[in-house]
């Protein structure tokens, strides 16, 4: 078999994050066919040679040139697509690394290849990730004030647009300000407990079970004088 289609079909392969199963099913031959064309030991015929080209967004004449820089010949959209081109399959994506994933072929592309417009999003991107940062790694109200002023602002900032990524982003916002709730009653509790408010402690950590280690706050403030509960 010719070496050039074998080690490009591998490297298009690798550069999608793809298993050979993968991309066998969205051919429709066995798994152990797209072994046998990487390992040279086996030939796809012409149509199939097209099918695979198609599959990977790029031409015949580039899946069979040496030393070409492979690249998805993809025309992009004004609009985030909702489906995989070449399956059909729906797209996954993933606001905060930047990648859509079919969810039926396994095929992984970074959004902005796809839809160039992605760009403005950055910095509300940007903006919700830091405010989870913070809600993650700090415990004070201020730190929860801070996280709510990213999350209205990326809020705001995703009004201007009416489409499908705003409405997504919006949805992180929203999760993200119930989350500071949680975090502020968090940060009431443990300011109670670490100065032996038990009782008030334990008002504030049973409006949030579950949260971080509330449970075994709960049951350390239960039972403390002045909590009004047994443990």
């Amino acid at each position: 078999m010719d070496t050039i289609l074998a080690e490009n079909m591998k490297r298009l392969r690798e550069k999608y994050s793809l298993t050979q199963e993968a991309v066998a099913a969205s051919l429709g031959v066995p798994d152990i066919m797209v072994y046998k064309w990487e390992a040279c030991r086996a030939y796809p015929d012409k149509f199939l040679i097209k099918r695979i080209a198609e599959f990977y967004e790029v031409s015949v004449d580039t899946l069979l040139e040496k030393e070409v820089e492979i690249a998805p010949e993809v025309p992009a959209s004004d609009e985030l697509p909702a489906n995989c081109k070449m399956c059909g399959g729906e797209l996954i994506h993933n606001h905060f690394d930047g990648t859509c994933t079919c969810a039926n072929c396994g095929k992984k592309r970074a959004i902005i290849d796809l839809y160039p417009g992605y760009v403005k999003y950055n910095r509300i991107i940007t903006s919700i990730k830091k405010a989870n940062t913070i809600l993650n790694n700090r415990t004070t109200l201020a730190a929860a004030d801070e996280a709510k002023l990213l999350f209205n602002q990326a809020t705001e900032e995703c009004n201007r647009f009416n489409d499908v990524v705003s409405s997504d982003l919006i949805k992180f916002c929203n999760e993200g300000l119930a989350n500071v709730k949680r975090f502020e009653a968090y940060c009431r509790g443990k300011h109670f407990f670490n100065n032996r408010s038990y009782k008030s402690a334990l008002n504030e950590f049973e409006k949030i079970r579950g949260y971080r280690d509330t449970d075994e706050l709960i049951a350390r403030c239960k039972g403390r004088p002045g909590s009004g509960k047994k443990a």
